[in-house]
């Protein structure tokens, strides 16, 4: 009678380089979580206010900046998540009315799109045998 096998699944977070608490939380997101809720909390303490309101703005703001922190967005770094909204912002293009400038622009990418096309035309009848466009008309 052959003996009874024990099969277990390790999940793929396991024994995961750089991460902490099992696999749960990234060290990045762990060291700027640190230092954004040091940051929070040297400010709360500063604030001029009773001790029952500090307790309720630590509540409101730092326990979910802490997840927020901990968590990431979206599988980034809460300050890479920041950072790549602050590139949008910056190169984001707005539409308006077009100007003389942008119809030249257009133009001319216009003419040089023609010409691949032809390009591409003429290679595709030099392949089959039949010369370029203009000489097949």
């Amino acid at each position: 009678m052959a003996g009874k096998v024990d099969v277990y699944r390790i999940p793929p977070n396991f024994a995961e380089e750089g991460t902490l608490l099992s696999g749960r939380v990234r060290t990045r997101n762990a060291v700027e979580t640190v230092f954004l809720e040091g940051a929070l909390l040297y400010i709360l303490a500063s604030l001029n206010i009773g001790m029952k309101a500090r307790i309720y703005l630590g509540v409101v703001v730092v326990i979910p900046t802490t997840i927020l922190g901990l968590a990431g967005i979206q599988g980034e770094s809460l300050s890479a998540s920041i950072w790549h909204c602050l590139v949008f912002l910056k190169r984001r293009r707005i539409l308006g009315t077009p100007t003389g400038r942008d119809r030249l622009e257009h133009n001319r990418r216009m003419r040089k799109a023609k010409v691949r096309e032809r390009r591409k035309g003429g290679e595709k009848n030099r392949k089959r045998g039949r010369g370029t466009p203009e000489a097949a008309a």
